[in-house]
């Protein structure tokens, strides 16, 4: 699936320079091929690594890809002591790039208008993953800040996206997904709700209660980072057994962050 020379373009307008720790370099691809190389850094880590189900289409190619490829922003950390090569990644869908009666990824999961409609300049995040050779250092940090620039500096009402658990055995996640209702659950007339033809299951029905819980809940530091910047969640949970995995939707508005006194762009993870 081709992505447009024009967004190559919008890409460099978008967003100047790029961020740098050590050998790593984060930036916005600028090719087809950094975009191929993303697509495979998922496959191996998203689908590979984590058990999901692998087409053979996806075999043959060695790479995971959607409809959404073709109009995303996306972010690579490229290793300049390995000749460049993409070592992390993370998927931008800005909402003014879908096409006429696309909806976005989360959406065939969740029903998110009522985040729309109060929030219309809206970015999705997606895809992130980081090589198995390359987690607990820069990586991360490298993916997290130049997004949050991103968002800062393009002007985005609103963040969001599906924050996943490994697994579809959601008892595993039961602490981790307690404390999330507790301290961080999405306000009620924002909450994005679950389609019909998911399999969707009530935080409610396994929720421990918060007297319960370990003073550390074992939040994944992708997740961390949001938790930051004060991300709030949804009050179900998706089963998804072609990633192999446990989610639920999370959002972000951006300008309680600024009048609060805080920049995106100084939260590290």
């Amino acid at each position: 699936m081709a992505v447009s020379p024009k967004l190559f373009a919008q890409m460099s307008e978008l967003i100047a320079g790029r961020m740098t720790a050590g050998h790593y370099d984060v930036r916005l691809a600028e090719n087809e091929a950094e975009v191929a190389a993303a697509q495979h850094l998922r496959y191996e880590v998203l689908f590979k690594e984590s058990g999901g189900t692998v087409t053979q289409e996806m075999l043959n190619a060695e790479r995971e890809e959607d409809e959404w490829d073709n109009i995303a922003f996306h972010v690579v950390v490229v290793d300049t002591a390995k000749n460049d090569e993409v070592v992390g990644t993370i998927r931008l869908v800005s909402k003014s790039a879908l096409q006429t009666g696309q909806e976005f990824y989360t959406e065939h999961a969740f029903n998110i208008d009522a985040l729309m409609q109060r929030y219309p300049k809206a970015l999705e995040l997606s895809r992130a993953c980081v090589s198995a050779t390359g987690r607990g250092g820069a990586i991360l940090m490298l993916l997290w800040k130049f997004t949050m620039q991103f968002i800062e500096h393009n002007g985005y009402d609103i963040l969001f996206g599906c924050a996943s658990f490994k697994g579809q055995k959601y008892e595993d996640h039961a602490e981790i997904l307690s404390y999330l209702y507790h301290k961080h659950l999405a306000d009620a007339d924002l909450m994005p709700t679950p389609k019909q033809q998911v399999n969707a299951i009530a935080i409610a029905n396994f929720l421990m209660a918060e007297s319960a819980l370990s003073s550390q809940a074992k939040v994944p530091t992708l997740l961390k980072g949001y938790l930051k910047i004060g991300a709030r969640i949804t009050d179900h949970i998706v089963i998804d057994p072609v990633f192999n995995t446990t989610f639920v939707v999370i959002y972000v508005v951006a300008s309680e962050m600024f009048e609060s006194g805080h920049s995106l762009v100084k939260h590290s993870i």
